[in-house]
Order: structure tokens, then C-alpha cells, then sequence
């Protein structure tokens, strides 16, 4: 008896542990579904709260929780629930699934939370929701699948399929578009097997071209939803079809291209031929084709290529552009000929913009003519004299003095600028024309210290010094006195506005770029006056003249006039050239040029870069230039912003970054290079 409860109590524990064996075995396959849907750990890391519950309510739906199970989620009650998680523990523990980082994500994530909330309502109505989605989706792919339904039908459902069935499984959903794309290929394969039939009808006649075109744009927009066999088909019956028309009808349309002696007519047949044939562009018969006609047409060049030389060199505005596309069109821009058809254009181009140049420089001096008449009437003549004055940065001042043009000088008479180019001037002569001077000349006088006040710490170091005492001693170098006297004369008179030009000096919202800009102006007149007596001698009856006339500016008198208009007042009248100009290369130049009068920083030469030009609201003239440009100083390499506003078409002032209300003047030997059209492109 014993025996055999003994027996009894075997068997029914080796049931449970099959049993529950069973059971373990079933939990893993129902936990595989997040392994199907999310193969990488990693996405499952910051996975957001609703894709969570999507994947939560499709585990407890009946398509995955009846199978493990045996009934629905919405059948069990929360004491089975409990009492089925407690199974799922110990199978989760006791298979060593923890370690696996899909099963241990999901157990958390889902399992724990859904089987313990069994019986709430709004989790089971999610769940049901699934459900109802899903015997949806199978009834409407039964419909689906019928043989009446449209493309457009199949192609409609599967654009809303994703909104419409958003609560089912992603790979559910990619199942079901590749459903319905077996569906429309179907579809597609009967539409393209038409398009197949039409195809092998026709002649091989070129008239067929034009059909054939169509029926592969036809083909072509339902192409990519045909199936991969179809496809395949399809592009092998266009490609033989398309060769046996092309070689036929090529080697027809061209048996007389050699024949064409004309440009023209030759550009005409390969208009042609490309709007024949463009829909088969990619085939080799029509590649080859366009190669032969592209040929004939260089062989027309070189063989004309004198008259063509003739009718590019006499062509206007009207013709130049008509030639360009008759002779260009068509040609690779790396062969022979459009290389020397293009260097040819562009020379003649060059000879087009400055004749326009040329012809509205004489509109503009036509419009000044009573001023020229007024120039050439009045003063002296100016015979053999020569003054020379270019490359200087004060040249057009220099020239107006010279020529006794002071209606044209924009420098203050009273400024301190004026009184710098006296000084200069006469301790140049001074020092370099010693024997040009009067018998009654004077020696230049300056101040220097006569005593200093020193001051020293405790221990006897220097810490400042300053003078306190002047006295005005020889330079040993003379001057005319009349001269002298006039300089003379305007340093008392600064004397006397000394403290009212303090004043401005500290109350200007720009002083510290007023007195930078004084040391480049002292820096450019001495690379002038370095100059000055090397493009003029000294015994020279312009300097003479010069001479005469800066006396007369200094002393607010009449002066001896010269005939003939300046050359720096002519540049003003004509303005900007015409045509595309080379702007990085003047800014540039304007910069390289200006830089030597810096007294820190150096220019990187070439370093302009970012060029943008601004144009008037007519959009006819240029009125600003804006560029950056490189400098090195004690910070190292740095970058700054130049502008350059222009005044009548021509460059008149440049403004730094550091001190944008400064203007400096650009050298006048540029501007004219400017209005001369040596900056064109």
C-alpha cells in the first residue's frame, strides 16, 4: 500500500516538472517577439512610452498571448494573473533568462507591469483595439486580393496602411506593404505585358522612334512597381527593339554628313538629330552619332578658320552673340577648337567693352565741354614744362597747385594736413635743391628741449620725463623766405587755435582714428616727397611753377594758371570703367599700396577674399566694395574688413574695421589705372 502512494507521489511530481518545463519553453517563444521587432539592444535602451505600449497591448493581444497561454488576456482574472506571473518568475529566474538582455528588457518593461494589471479596463480595451485591427487588416487583404480590385485601390490602401493600422506590429505592417506590393506588380505586369505587345509591332522604320518614345515614358512610370521578372523583360525587349531603330535610322540620317559645308546647316543637323534621338541619349549608336556630327562640325572650323577669325574680329554688340552660339554651340569646351574659338571671343569681347568704355568716356567729356573750353582758353601755355606726379599718394593735389586749378582742392588751406606738406616740402628742397635757393634764404628753425623734468622712485629708478622748457635752435637746412614766412604764418595761426583743436581732438567720437590717420598721412607724404624730386628736377621750370603756386594756396592768392584740364580732373568727369571688373585685384592693389603707410601692421599680400560689391539703386554704377583682408601684427596673423566707398564710379575712400568713420584716400596712380579699364576682366 505504501508502495504504491509512494508510485503516485512519483509520477504526479515528475507531471508538474514536465509541466512546467513545457510551460518555460512556451514563455520563451512568447518573449522572442521582441527580438523580432527590435534585433538591436540598443534601440530598446531610450525607447519612448508609447512604443512601449504598442508592443505591450500586441504581446497580450490574441495572436501572441493565446498561443503561450491557451486563452485571451481579457479571460483571465487578477488571482490566475498573480498566480501566472509567480510561474513566469520562477521559469524567468530558474532559466537564467535575466542575463539575456531581450528577455530581461521585456520582463521588466512588459510582462511585470501587463500580467499584474490584468482586469483593467483601459489596458483591455487597448488589447481589444489590436485585436479589432488586426481581423480588420485580414478581411481587407481577403478584399484585397481579388482579381476586380484597382492599382489605384491597392495603391491607396497601402499609402494609408501605416496611419490607418498604426497600433499593430511595425513587422506586421512591413508585411502587409509587401502584400500589396505582389498585388500591384501584378497589376503593373499586365499593364507592361500591353506596352511589351506594342513594342514588338513596330516597323523598324524611324517614324517608329516617336512611338517607341512614348510607350517607354509610358513604361517608365510604371516601372518601378513592376516585378523584378518583369523588369527584366521589359528592359530587354526596349534595349533590342531601341538598338535595331538606331542603327538603321542613324546610319540613314547621317550617310550624308560630309556633304555639309556649312556651319550653320551643320548646327542645324545636330539641333536635329539631338531632338530626334534625346529620348535614346544613353544608347551607344546615338553617343556615336553625336560624336560623327560634333566632328564634321570641327572639321568646318578648322577648315574656315580664317573667315571665322574675320567675323569675330569686325562683329558689334548685335553680331557677337550670334557668332558665339554658331560657332561655340555644340562643341566640347575641352577640344581644340572651342579653346580657340573662346580665346578669340574673349579678345574681341575685350576690344567691345572698352570701345564702349571709350565711347561713353567721350559722351561724359562731351557733356563738360564748356569747362574744357574754359580750361583751354584760360592761363598760360605750359610749353616744355613736365611735372610729373605719378605714383604719388598726394598726386592730384600736387597737380591742381601746379596747374593753379585751387577750385578743384578739397584740402583746408588752415588745416594741419596743408601745413605737413609745406614743412615737408620745403625741408626736401631744403635738403636736396640747396643751390636753387635765393640769396636771401633762410635757415629752418625748430624747437627742441632745453630742460626736463625727470622722476625717480625711492631706490633712484626713473619712472617719468617730460620737457619743461623749449628753445628754438638751426636745422642747417634754408628755405625761401617767402615760403618760410608763409609756413610761418600758418603755424601761429594753429598756435592761436591750439586749445580749440585739444578740445575737438578729445570731444571727437573718432579722435584715436583722426591721429592714427595723421601718422599715415605723414608716412605717405614722405614716401612722396622721396619721389617728388626724383620725377621732377630740382632746377626744372615746373618746380618752379609748383613752387609759385603753393605760395599763392598758402597765402589765399591768385594763381599763375596753366591751359589744358588735369589729368586727375579728367579721371573725375569720365567715372568707372565699363564691362565686369577685377575687383579682388584692386582692392588689392588699393591695399598693398596703402599698407605702406601703416605704421604697426602688415598686409598679407593677395589675402582679399569675400568680395561684395554694392551698386547704385539705378544698379549703373558701383557705390561700395566690401572685402576681407589679412594682416600680421603683435597679435600674430589676424583677418579685418575693408570698405571702399566710391564717389562718381571711383574709388574715393577707404574704411577699416578698427576705424570705420576714417577715410583714406586710395593713390591716385590706381584710380587712373581704374578708369582706363586695366582692372577688367
Amino acid at each position: 500500500m505504501l508502495t504504491k502512494k509512494v508510485l503516485c507521489l512519483m509520477i504526479f511530481t515528475l507531471s508538474a516538472v514536465l509541466i512546467n518545463a513545457q510551460n518555460c519553453k512556451d514563455l520563451v517563444s512568447w518573449m522572442n517577439l521582441v527580438k523580432q521587432e527590435y534585433p538591436e539592444t540598443a534601440s530598446l535602451r531610450y525607447m519612448q512610452r508609447g512604443k512601449i505600449e504598442k508592443l505591450a497591448t500586441n504581446y497580450f493581444s490574441k495572436a501572441y498571448f493565446e498561443p503561450y497561454r491557451g486563452k485571451a488576456y481579457s479571460e483571465l482574472s487578477q488571482k490566475t494573473a498573480v498566480k501566472d506571473f509567480r510561474k513566469v518568475q520562477v521559469c524567468f529566474v530558474k532559466g537564467n533568462y535575466r542575463n539575456d538582455p531581450h528577455y530581461n528588457w521585456v520582463f521588466q518593461n512588459v510582462i511585470s507591469n501587463y500580467y499584474l494589471a490584468a482586469g483593467n479596463p483601459d489596458i483591455i480595451s487597448k488589447v481589444a483595439t489590436v485585436d479589432a485591427k488586426r481581423n480588420q487588416l485580414k478581411k481587407e487583404l481577403a478584399t484585397l486580393s481579388g482579381n476586380s480590385v484597382s492599382k489605384t485601390r491597392l495603391s491607396q490602401f497601402k499609402q494609408c496602411l501605416v496611419r490607418d493600422y498604426a497600433v499593430l506590429l511595425d513587422s506586421e505592417l512591413k508585411r502587409t506593404s509587401i502584400e500589396i506590393n505582389a498585388l500591384i506588380a501584378k497589376k503593373v505586369d499586365t499593364q507592361l505585358d500591353g506596352i511589351l505587345a506594342s513594342i514588338e509591332k513596330l516597323n523598324n522604320e524611324k517614324q517608329s522612334l516617336a512611338r517607341l518614345a512614348e510607350l517607354m515614358q509610358q513604361a517608365q512610370q510604371l516601372y518601378l512597381e513592376a516585378s523584378q521578372s518583369k523588369q527584366t523583360e521589359l528592359q530587354y525587349q526596349l534595349d533590342t527593339k531601341a538598338k535595331v531603330l538606331l542603327q538603321n535610322t542613324i546610319k540613314s540620317d547621317l550617310a550624308s554628313v560630309n556633304q555639309i559645308l556649312d556651319i550653320a546647316q551643320i548646327n542645324r543637323k545636330i539641333r536635329d538629330f539631338k531632338q530626334d534621338y534625346g529620348p535614346f541619349s544613353r544608347y551607344e549608336e546615338v553617343k556615336n552619332g553625336e560624336i560623327t556630327l560634333v566632328s564634321a562640325k570641327e572639321s568646318l572650323i578648322n577648315s574656315q578658320i580664317s573667315n571665322i577669325e574675320s567675323q569675330i574680329a569686325e562683329a558689334d554688340d548685335n553680331a557677337f552673340q550670334r557668332l558665339q552660339n554658331e560657332f561655340k554651340d555644340y562643341l566640347p569646351s575641352q577640344s581644340a577648337q572651342y579653346q580657340k574659338l573662346n580665346r578669340l571671343f574673349d579678345s574681341r569681347k575685350k576690344d567691345l567693352v572698352e570701345q564702349q568704355r571709350a565711347a561713353q568716356q567721350q559722351q561724359k567729356l562731351a557733356k563738360s565741354q564748356d569747362r574744357i573750353t574754359y580750361l583751354n582758353t584760360n592761363g598760360k601755355d605750359e610749353g616744355t614744362m613736365q611735372f610729373k606726379t605719378l605714383g604719388l599718394n598726394n598726386a592730384a593735389f600736387f597737380d591742381y597747385i601746379y596747374r593753379g586749378h585751387f577750385e578743384n582742392i578739397e584740402l583746408d588751406v588752415n588745416g594741419s594736413h596743408f601745413l605737413m606738406i609745406l614743412s615737408t616740402y620745403l625741408n626736401t628742397f631744403g635738403s636736396l635743391c640747396p643751390n636753387q635757393l635765393p640769396e636771401d634764404k633762410v635757415e629752418i628753425m625748430t624747437e627742441v628741449c632745453s630742460r626736463e623734468n625727470v622722476t625717480t622712485d625711492g631706490w633712484g629708478v626713473e619712472i617719468s620725463r617730460y620737457c619743461i622748457a623749449w628753445k628754438t635752435v638751426g636745422t642747417d637746412i634754408y628755405a625761401d623766405p617767402k615760403l618760410y614766412a608763409a609756413k610761418m604764418r600758418l603755424v601761429a595761426q594753429q598756435d592761436q587755435n591750439a586749445l580749440r583743436t585739444v578740445i575737438d581732438m578729445y570731444t571727437n567720437p573718432d579722435a584715436m582714428g583722426n591721429s592714427v590717420d595723421q601718422i599715415h598721412k605723414a608716412k605717405a607724404l614722405q614716401s612722396d616727397m622721396s619721389n617728388f624730386f626724383r620725377l621732377n628736377q630740382c632746377d626744372s621750370k615746373s618746380i618752379v611753377q609748383f613752387a609759385n603756386n603753393l605760395l599763392a594756396f598758402a597765402n589765399q592768392q591768385q594763381p599763375v594758371r596753366l591751359k589744358g584740364m588735369s589729368n586727375y580732373e579728367k579721371i573725375k568727369i569720365l567715372g568707372g570703367p565699363g564691362g565686369d571688373q577685377n575687383y579682388d585685384k584692386l582692392l588689392n592693389d588699393i591695399l598693398k599700396n596703402q599698407s605702406k603707410t601703416w605704421a604697426m601692421n602688415r598686409y598679407v599680400g593677395n589675402s582679399i577674399a569675400n568680395v561684395r560689391e554694392f551698386k547704385s539703386q539705378d544698379k549703373t554704377q558701383t557705390i561700395a566694395l566690401k572685402a576681407n583682408y589679412d594682416f600680421s601684427g603683435l597679435l600674430g596673423k589676424q583677418t579685418g574688413v575693408v570698405t571702399v566707398k566710391f564717389k562718381d564710379g571711383l574709388p574715393d575712400c577707404i574704411y577699416f574695421s578698427d576705424f570705420p568713420e576714417n577715410c583714406k584716400k586710395p593713390n591716385g596712380a590706381l584710380v587712373t589705372k581704374y578708369v582706363m579699364g586695366q582692372y577688367g576682366k
